[in-house]
């Protein structure tokens, strides 16, 4: 017993103002050694790779997952859509968990809970259970997101905060094109369960690199009132019922499935009524007042529309084969798309400027737009090869763009309170999952209604690229007028940011351990019990991750 509370409970710790965080459920930053500031560096890496992998091995494998276990389109696409159907409102809930019932038990409890379920993946005995452990899933897989971020964060000095921020956000994202480098030695060892196979093996390990190396302790406070849960199911139903009009929409037709009619009939009810009852409650789960102002909304509009238009590497992998790009040529596109993310990733967290944030986000977009357009005139297969350098520029883009856009949004929530931050993070999310299924439902739509009307399918593909440019183009000015002429003037303000993020909060009720001044909070070293079971735990995960190619355990 005394070894399950050493392994959830957490120290009460008096940290100096200038170390709390501003925000309850998330851990203080105290200053570390370079040796601990790496290992938090690492482990925010494993962290979140494991989260980006469980959506991503499926998201690019649908066309090998319909042929491996011989589905059909729209029965495969579930696999997808009911990840993010829960996904999608998952914070609406996680966050307040994590602030009422402990940081430290959160992280364990979803990380092992993940793990379980990529296991349980690999034994499922049909289509069914599939769908429903993807769901779980979908929610289990948010949590480790911020536990990515609070990581990376620990691993900087607070002068360069920002930029961990920006690094751990863009981890999550390189996910995508990891996912297509790994994917076809996977699928050939084991098929699809080496997929999940390495999924479980990789939440294991985040699972011991976590439970071995604490986060500083976080502020526990009550949060949870009792509507909360009724907007949850109210909000959380109408999104997830959104999503999956998204998702399965091409595949059923559209308006032409009742499903899809009904489903919209409930769905917006739903949102109305949560709505309804957040804007009239003193403590709503999410302040919609604040983000239904114009510049939240408007920016959220502009974060949609560039998730739709990087849906454009599916339409252009599609170009790539119907172009007779050999499975080598693909492998070298995948290499030249990871190494972009992470390009896009490290230049953003080196040049990040809290009071330049709307340079960054057009010049993304307008060099995805660029890039698009180039792809949009390769008609033979004589192009093939530019296809590296357009697409390692769209995923150098995409990256790029994500960070200063979080932080965009963050910076501008700090200065009205914790509350509004978390509202902006649920937006977020909300914004990212949504547009990330919206983008290829729209193009999709485009690509198979011109071959309808005639169009061949290089042809199609094309003409839905030349379309993506139009948008590109059509985000680039959207930005620059939003950010340069409502935005940018408030720019100026932003250098707060650094007083707002050091802004203490009240402390918890338990009689808390002074700490020396310059005495330096340590991570707590586990016992002799909890070190050998994390031992056994990391040598299953290897023993997974090595089976997943099928190599000597």
């Amino acid at each position: 017993m005394t070894t399950i509370r050493d392994l959830l409970d957490e120290e009460v710790v008096e940290f100096p103002v200038h170390e709390r965080s501003p925000v309850p459920g998330s851990p203080a930053t105290p200053t570390h050694g370079a040796a601990t500031r790496l290992a938090y560096a690492l482990v925010a890496v494993l962290v979140g790779t494991t989260a980006g992998l469980s959506g991503a091995l499926v998201s690019v494998n649908t066309l090998h997952l319909q042929q491996i276990m011989n589905l059909s389109a729209h029965q495969v696409a579930w696999l997808s859509t009911c990840y993010v159907m829960t996904a999608v409102s998952a914070n609406l809930l996680l966050i307040k968990v994590r602030q009422q019932y402990g940081l430290r038990r959160f992280a364990l409890a979803f990380l092992g809970l993940h793990a379980i379920l990529a296991l349980m993946l690999v034994f499922v005995p049909g289509l069914g259970t599939a769908l429903l452990v993807r769901a779980v899933s979908g929610f289990v897989a948010v949590a480790l997101i911020p536990l990515c971020l609070f990581n990376m964060m620990q691993a900087f000095p607070a002068r360069w905060r920002l930029r961990g921020l920006v690094l751990g956000i863009g981890v999550t994202q390189c996910a995508v094109p990891l996912a297509h480098v790994l994917s076809p030695s996977l699928l050939a060892s084991q098929g699809w369960r080496s997929l999940f196979l390495l999924e479980a093996g990789l939440a294991l390990l985040s699972l011991v690199a976590v439970g071995m190396l604490r986060l500083p302790p976080a502020e526990r406070v009550r949060v949870f009132h009792p509507l909360d849960l009724l907007t949850f199911v109210l909000m959380g139903s109408g999104l997830a019922l959104i999503a999956a009009v998204l998702g399965l929409g091409r595949w059923e037709g559209w308006f032409q499935a009742p499903w899809i009619v009904a489903s919209l009939f409930i769905a917006i009810p739903a949102l109305v009524a949560a709505g309804a009852i957040e804007t009239s409650r003193r403590t709503p789960l999410l302040n919609l007042r604040w983000l239904g102002r114009g510049d939240v909304a408007r920016f959220a509009v502009a974060v949609f529309m560039a998730r739709i238009v990087l849906a454009e590497q599916g339409i252009a992998i599609g170009v790539v084969r119907e172009l007779g790009g050999t499975s080598q040529q693909l492998a070298v596109l995948s290499m030249a798309m990871l190494g972009g993310a992470v390009g896009g990733v490290l230049i953003s967290a080196l040049t990040v400027n809290a009071e330049k944030l709307a340079r960054p986000m057009m010049l993304a977009v307008g060099v995805i737009g660029l890039a698009v357009l180039v792809d949009s005139m390769s008609d033979g297969s004589h192009h093939l090869q530019r296809f590296y350098l357009t697409q390692a520029a769209i995923a150098f883009a995409g990256t790029f763009f994500l960070g200063p856009a979080l932080l965009l949004g963050i910076t501008s929530a700090l200065q009205h309170g914790s509350r509004e931050l978390i509202s902006f993070i649920v937006l977020f999310g909300i914004v990212n999952a949504l547009g990330g299924l919206a983008g290829p439902a729209l193009l999709g739509s485009h690509n198979d209604w011109s071959r309808a009307v005639g169009g061949t399918p290089l042809g199609a593909s094309l003409d839905t690229l030349r379309l993506v440019a139009v948008i590109a183009g059509f985000t680039t000015i959207y930005l620059a007028i939003l950010l340069t002429l409502r935005i940018r003037r408030k720019l100026a303000e932003l250098r707060t940011l650094h007083d707002a993020a050091l802004a203490s909060q009240p402390g918890v009720a338990d009689t808390p351990i002074a700490r020396e001044p310059g005495n330096r909070w340590r991570p707590p070293r586990p016992g002799t019990t909890l070190a050998t079971a994390f031992t056994a735990l990391a040598l299953l995960g290897v023993a997974l991750v090595l089976a997943a190619w099928k190599l000597p355990v």
